[in-house]
Protein backbone atom coordinates (compact mmCIF):
# COMPACT_ATOMS: atom_id res chain seq x y z
CA UNK A 1 0.00 0.00 0.00
CA UNK A 2 1.22 3.08 -1.19
CA UNK A 3 1.48 6.44 0.57
CA UNK A 4 -0.39 9.62 -1.07
CA UNK A 5 2.53 12.36 -2.23
CA UNK A 6 1.40 15.74 -2.29
CA UNK A 7 1.75 17.70 -5.32
CA UNK A 8 3.87 21.27 -4.28
CA UNK A 9 1.81 23.86 -6.71
CA UNK A 10 4.43 27.22 -6.55
CA UNK A 11 2.96 30.52 -6.13
CA UNK A 12 1.85 32.37 -8.79
CA UNK A 13 4.88 34.39 -8.82
CA UNK A 14 7.11 30.99 -9.34
CA UNK A 15 5.14 30.31 -12.18
CA UNK A 16 4.84 33.04 -14.60
CA UNK A 17 8.83 33.05 -13.67
CA UNK A 18 8.78 29.51 -14.84
CA UNK A 19 6.37 29.94 -17.58
CA UNK A 20 8.76 34.15 -18.87
CA UNK A 21 12.00 31.51 -18.80
CA UNK A 22 10.29 29.30 -20.96
CA UNK A 23 9.53 32.25 -23.76
CA UNK A 24 12.22 33.44 -23.12
CA UNK A 25 14.38 29.98 -24.23
CA UNK A 26 12.20 29.74 -27.02
CA UNK A 27 13.55 33.65 -28.14
CA UNK A 28 17.31 32.19 -27.56
CA UNK A 29 16.15 29.16 -29.69
CA UNK A 30 14.69 31.58 -32.16
CA UNK A 31 16.91 34.96 -32.46
CA UNK A 32 19.69 32.92 -34.70
CA UNK A 33 16.82 32.14 -37.11
CA UNK A 34 15.88 35.53 -36.97
CA UNK A 35 19.12 37.01 -37.58
CA UNK A 36 19.61 34.66 -40.83
CA UNK A 37 16.27 35.64 -42.26
CA UNK A 38 16.35 38.14 -44.72
CA UNK A 39 15.82 41.94 -43.82
CA UNK A 40 13.39 41.93 -46.37
CA UNK A 41 11.50 38.96 -44.99
CA UNK A 42 8.44 38.87 -43.71
CA UNK A 43 7.39 40.66 -40.49
CA UNK A 44 4.80 40.12 -37.77
CA UNK A 45 3.33 42.70 -35.52
CA UNK A 46 1.85 41.56 -31.90
CA UNK A 47 -0.76 44.05 -30.96
CA UNK A 48 -1.17 43.50 -26.99
CA UNK A 49 -3.30 45.53 -24.84
CA UNK A 50 -2.72 46.43 -21.52
CA UNK A 51 -4.69 43.96 -19.03
CA UNK A 52 -7.10 45.82 -16.46
CA UNK A 53 -5.39 46.77 -13.03
CA UNK A 54 -6.82 46.36 -9.60
CA UNK A 55 -4.59 46.96 -6.66
CA UNK A 56 -3.59 44.13 -4.97
CA UNK A 57 -4.91 41.62 -7.52
CA UNK A 58 -1.60 39.40 -8.48
CA UNK A 59 -4.05 37.48 -11.14
CA UNK A 60 -4.35 40.60 -13.74
CA UNK A 61 -0.38 41.70 -13.32
CA UNK A 62 -0.14 37.90 -14.25
CA UNK A 63 -2.14 38.05 -17.24
CA UNK A 64 -0.92 41.27 -18.62
CA UNK A 65 2.34 39.44 -18.49
CA UNK A 66 0.81 36.29 -19.99
CA UNK A 67 -1.16 38.36 -22.58
CA UNK A 68 2.12 39.77 -23.82
CA UNK A 69 4.24 36.33 -23.74
CA UNK A 70 1.37 34.53 -25.99
CA UNK A 71 1.01 37.37 -28.61
CA UNK A 72 4.81 37.25 -28.86
CA UNK A 73 4.79 33.74 -29.34
CA UNK A 74 1.88 33.65 -31.75
CA UNK A 75 3.85 36.22 -34.20
CA UNK A 76 6.85 33.91 -33.68
CA UNK A 77 5.57 30.80 -34.71
CA UNK A 78 4.01 32.54 -37.86
CA UNK A 79 6.98 35.24 -39.50
CA UNK A 80 10.94 35.48 -39.23
CA UNK A 81 10.90 39.60 -37.59
CA UNK A 82 8.32 40.02 -35.02
CA UNK A 83 7.77 43.72 -33.70
CA UNK A 84 5.19 44.57 -30.65
CA UNK A 85 2.49 47.64 -30.74
CA UNK A 86 1.53 47.79 -27.11
CA UNK A 87 -1.95 49.89 -26.20
CA UNK A 88 -1.10 51.07 -22.72
CA UNK A 89 -2.87 53.36 -20.50
CA UNK A 90 -3.17 57.11 -20.95
CA UNK A 91 0.95 57.21 -20.78
CA UNK A 92 1.38 53.63 -22.67
CA UNK A 93 1.98 52.19 -19.54
CA UNK A 94 0.75 48.49 -18.67
CA UNK A 95 -0.07 47.77 -15.57
CA UNK A 96 2.43 45.21 -13.72
CA UNK A 97 3.30 42.03 -15.74
CA UNK A 98 2.65 43.33 -19.16
CA UNK A 99 5.19 46.28 -18.15
CA UNK A 100 8.06 43.72 -17.41
CA UNK A 101 7.44 41.22 -20.44
CA UNK A 102 7.28 44.34 -22.51
CA UNK A 103 11.12 44.87 -21.32
CA UNK A 104 12.06 41.45 -21.41
CA UNK A 105 10.87 41.24 -25.38
CA UNK A 106 12.97 44.47 -26.05
CA UNK A 107 16.04 43.48 -24.29
CA UNK A 108 15.68 40.11 -26.64
CA UNK A 109 15.84 41.77 -29.98
CA UNK A 110 12.10 42.12 -30.65
CA UNK A 111 10.78 46.15 -30.66
CA UNK A 112 8.41 48.10 -28.81
CA UNK A 113 6.45 50.38 -29.89
CA UNK A 114 3.85 51.68 -27.15
CA UNK A 115 0.55 54.10 -27.94
CA UNK A 116 -0.90 56.11 -25.51
CA UNK A 117 -4.38 56.45 -24.89
CA UNK A 118 -4.81 60.64 -25.09
CA UNK A 119 -1.77 61.50 -22.92
CA UNK A 120 1.86 62.24 -23.52
CA UNK A 121 4.49 59.09 -23.60
CA UNK A 122 5.25 58.34 -20.33
CA UNK A 123 9.57 59.14 -19.78
CA UNK A 124 11.67 55.91 -20.98
CA UNK A 125 15.10 56.21 -19.52
CA UNK A 126 16.53 53.41 -21.01
CA UNK A 127 15.05 54.05 -24.38
CA UNK A 128 14.02 50.70 -24.82
CA UNK A 129 10.76 51.49 -26.17
CA UNK A 130 9.23 53.42 -29.48
CA UNK A 131 6.96 56.39 -28.52
CA UNK A 132 4.07 55.42 -31.45
CA UNK A 133 2.54 58.47 -30.10
CA UNK A 134 -1.46 58.79 -31.10
CA UNK A 135 -0.94 56.59 -34.12
CA UNK A 136 -3.91 54.14 -34.51
CA UNK A 137 -2.42 50.15 -33.80
CA UNK A 138 -2.91 49.46 -37.57
CA UNK A 139 -1.06 52.94 -38.51
CA UNK A 140 1.66 51.90 -35.90
CA UNK A 141 1.78 48.33 -36.67
CA UNK A 142 2.43 49.26 -40.38
CA UNK A 143 5.39 51.56 -39.80
CA UNK A 144 7.07 48.64 -37.10
CA UNK A 145 6.52 46.41 -40.17
CA UNK A 146 8.17 48.48 -42.58
CA UNK A 147 11.14 49.25 -40.02
CA UNK A 148 11.70 45.56 -39.68
CA UNK A 149 11.82 44.59 -42.93
CA UNK A 150 14.07 47.52 -43.58
CA UNK A 151 16.42 47.79 -40.78
CA UNK A 152 16.19 44.53 -39.20
CA UNK A 153 15.85 43.35 -35.23
CA UNK A 154 17.31 45.51 -32.77
CA UNK A 155 20.23 43.08 -30.96
CA UNK A 156 19.18 41.28 -27.98
CA UNK A 157 21.05 41.15 -24.59
CA UNK A 158 22.58 38.39 -23.65
CA UNK A 159 20.84 38.18 -20.01
CA UNK A 160 17.52 40.53 -20.02
CA UNK A 161 17.69 40.46 -16.09
CA UNK A 162 20.90 42.28 -16.19
CA UNK A 163 21.75 43.47 -19.40
CA UNK A 164 25.06 45.43 -19.89
CA UNK A 165 25.34 49.73 -20.44
CA UNK A 166 26.68 48.71 -23.91
CA UNK A 167 24.00 46.54 -24.61
CA UNK A 168 21.19 48.75 -23.86
CA UNK A 169 23.06 51.48 -26.36
CA UNK A 170 23.80 49.03 -29.06
CA UNK A 171 19.51 48.92 -28.59
CA UNK A 172 19.00 52.70 -28.80
CA UNK A 173 20.98 53.12 -31.49
CA UNK A 174 19.50 50.36 -33.94
CA UNK A 175 16.34 52.02 -32.69
CA UNK A 176 16.67 55.60 -33.72
CA UNK A 177 15.39 55.12 -37.24
CA UNK A 178 12.46 53.45 -36.43
CA UNK A 179 11.89 56.48 -33.97
CA UNK A 180 12.11 58.71 -37.26
CA UNK A 181 9.89 56.75 -39.11
CA UNK A 182 7.31 57.22 -36.37
CA UNK A 183 7.93 60.66 -36.10
CA UNK A 184 6.78 60.91 -39.46
CA UNK A 185 4.20 58.87 -39.72
CA UNK A 186 2.53 61.26 -37.08
CA UNK A 187 3.79 64.10 -38.85
CA UNK A 188 1.91 62.82 -41.75
CA UNK A 189 -1.21 62.22 -39.96
CA UNK A 190 -1.20 65.51 -38.65
CA UNK A 191 -1.45 67.44 -41.92
CA UNK A 192 -4.52 68.69 -43.65
CA UNK A 193 -5.70 66.84 -46.92
CA UNK A 194 -4.88 68.34 -49.78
Amino acid sequence: MGVARRVYLPPLGRRLAFALGCAAALAAANATAVRAAAVAGDAGIAIVRSAAWSQSDPVRAGAGELAVMLGVAREQRAHALVGVVGLGDRHGIFSGGGEHALRFFALRGIPVAKLTGGGDFAADPAGLFIDGGRLSARQASAVLARCLQRFGPPPAVADAERPTQGEVEAIRRHLLPFRQAFVMAAAEQRLPAR
